[in-house]
């Protein structure tokens, strides 16, 4: 099973590397989409609320941060806003990092405050740890021990990921940054999306 994740990442990482892309500011729209493993897409569904046939917003955080998981998040729901208005099914899940202080009940009071599309994911152990390595997220945790288990740091990427409804990685970004490149792809190429 390790071994299988190491596979997933390495060959994210090998499509960033060698295969062409198109760039759209620091966006990374993948020519050739990276296909998620099964148990990946299984908890992506797991975490969402709506049906399997739409497309994804996925952003990893956790609800202590102050600053860039709500600007994050408040960015998804307005590109969720925008496909809505382009008839684009599209909804967002926020993964946390921190499962110890995010449990169920802080994480669905966190995100209905971003919009009803948002949902969240929260797995612990070796679970979060595949998953975090299937999309190359890292989090670095700062203070946190023993003595201190409530009062800590996290800090972590604002990549985003765009997932089409066949479980395949199309687009990365930086959901604090770049989150207007994604609602013009919305607006101008509707194609993409499997609009005309």
């Amino acid at each position: 099973m390790k071994n299988r994740a190491l596979y997933s990442l390495a060959t994210v990482m090998m499509l960033l590397l060698f295969i062409p892309v198109n760039l759209i500011a620091s966006t990374i729209v993948l020519r050739h989409p990276a296909p998620l493993q099964k148990e990946a897409i299984a908890y992506l569904e797991k975490g969402s609320e709506s049906n399997r046939n739409q497309w994804k917003l996925v952003v990893f955080g956790f609800t202590h941060c102050s600053d860039i998981c709500p600007m994050s998040l408040a960015n998804l729901s307005m590109l969720m806003k925008t496909a809505a208005e382009k008839q684009i099914k599209l909804d967002g899940i926020f993964v946390t990092v921190d499962p110890d202080r995010d449990t169920n009940a802080v994480l669905a009071n966190y995100t209905k405050k971003f919009g009803s599309n948002i949902s969240y994911l929260r797995l612990k152990g070796d679970n979060l740890k595949r998953l975090k390595r299937t999309f190359g997220v890292e989090a670095v945790f700062y203070t946190k021990n023993v003595g201190n288990r409530l009062h800590y740091q996290v800090d972590h990427s604002s990549t985003a990921f765009l997932i089409d409804p066949e479980g395949r990685i199309r687009a990365l970004f930086d959901a604090v940054e770049d989150a207007g490149d994604i609602a013009k792809m919305i607006h101008e190429k509707g194609m993409f999306f499997g609009h005309e």
